[in-house]
């Protein structure tokens, strides 16, 4: 599309915040970011613009220059105002994009410290942003941030939705674990607990085990022990805790709703194994054990297992398989820096969750 033709088909919505001018910019920003307006095309002249958009020749004479100034529009003398290439424009931002419910898992999270400190040794700006998991919710603060000089978003968690908006926006981008990816176009770093789960059937299977309670989320899509036990003739069932007296408090809720799901289970109903798919769902069934004299690991035995490394759990009669976040950074700073410096996609690895607490299970 042509730079005159998108100015045409602006439309002005006024939110009583934003002017009309910065509006526009904002707009041309976004059309020459996305690549919808096409670096080297001819970039309308100021009465161009005013007989667009109704505005006067020095608000349209200011359009140019904010956009000038940014480094979107360039001027050459005697020959006219074009539009920057768009590799040009990105300047080497990488920007982590990850759900808003994470935000307190990610921020102090060792593997974002790590990709931070080595995008930004090897020169490139590092910034954090989120968006929503609704999939009604508004991804305007998303689409700024994109805005900013950005040529690499890493998406944790992606929802299908921002899978096709960071698509559609012509910014390269990687994914983190999360839902399976709508499309093989972008590469998927795949966070993988298989061999994990192979790890805790083999040990199940040797230790006379015959039934094992799964721990999840209701209504959370999670991964299955289920298979891989049932291959070795080992029961498994499913127990869902709701989140309805959790808030939105990530860790916090989360525990405080597997302590008041595990106080409510007579003692005379409680299984021998439990599987937790969430290492905080683990941590709060362990405080109501404990506050009923529930012995640990001879009354009952707990295991973790966690694909998307979750912080530790602070009890020694568990077992525990958690994603080491500072490997994981490490290797995804390898994979986004080949990326970057290559400007091709090698293979994203594979990063399985290693058995991290205590030095045998308990049982």
């Amino acid at each position: 599309m042509k730079a005159e033709e998108a100015i045409r088909n602006f439309a002005f919505k006024p939110d009583g915040t934003t002017a009309f001018v910065d509006a526009l910019c904002s707009f041309i920003k976004e059309e020459i970011s996305f690549g919808r307006i096409k670096g080297g095309d001819k970039f309308p002249t100021i009465a161009e613009i005013s007989a667009a958009t109704g505005l006067t020749f020095g608000k349209a004479r200011r359009v140019t220059e904010l956009l000038a100034r940014e480094g979107y529009v360039c001027s050459r003398p005697h020959v006219g105002t074009f539009v920057v290439q768009r590799s040009s424009i990105l300047r080497g931002r990488v920007l982590f994009a990850m759900p808003d419910v994470d935000t307190c898992r990610y921020y102090p999270c060792q593997l974002t410290s790590v990709l931070g400190r080595r995008l930004t040794e090897a020169g490139y700006a590092f910034s954090i942003a989120s968006f929503p998991l609704d999939p009604k919710g508004d991804l305007s603060y998303l689409k700024s941030e994109l805005l900013r000089a950005t040529n690499l978003v890493i998406a944790a968690r992606a929802t299908p939705r921002v899978q096709k908006f960071l698509a559609e926006s012509g910014v390269k981008h990687v994914f983190l674990y999360g839902d399976t990816p709508e499309t093989d176009v972008a590469p998927w770093v795949r966070f993988s607990p298989e061999d994990a789960i192979s790890y805790f059937a083999d040990h199940c299977a040797k230790a006379g085990v015959k039934h094992v309670v799964q721990v999840r989320f209701e209504g959370n899509e999670t991964l299955d022990a289920g298979p891989a036990l049932a291959e070795r003739g080992i029961e498994s069932s499913w127990m869902t805790v709701s989140r309805e007296k959790g808030g939105k408090a990530r860790f916090d809720g989360v525990v405080r709703c597997a302590y008041e799901a595990f106080v409510a289970i007579p003692r005379r109903e409680l299984k021998e194994l439990y599987l937790f798919w969430n290492s905080f769902l683990a941590q709060g069934a362990i405080m109501a054990f404990l506050a009923y004299d529930i012995r640990l690991p001879e009354d009952v035995k707990v295991v973790s297992l966690s694909d998307t490394g979750v912080g530790p759990v602070y009890c020694k009669s568990i077992t525990c398989f958690e994603l080491d976040p500072i490997e994981a950074g490490e290797r995804v700073s390898d994979f986004v820096l080949d990326i970057l410096a290559k400007g091709r996609i090698p293979r994203p690895p594979i990063i399985s969750p290693k058995y991290i607490i205590g030095a045998t299970f308990p049982f």
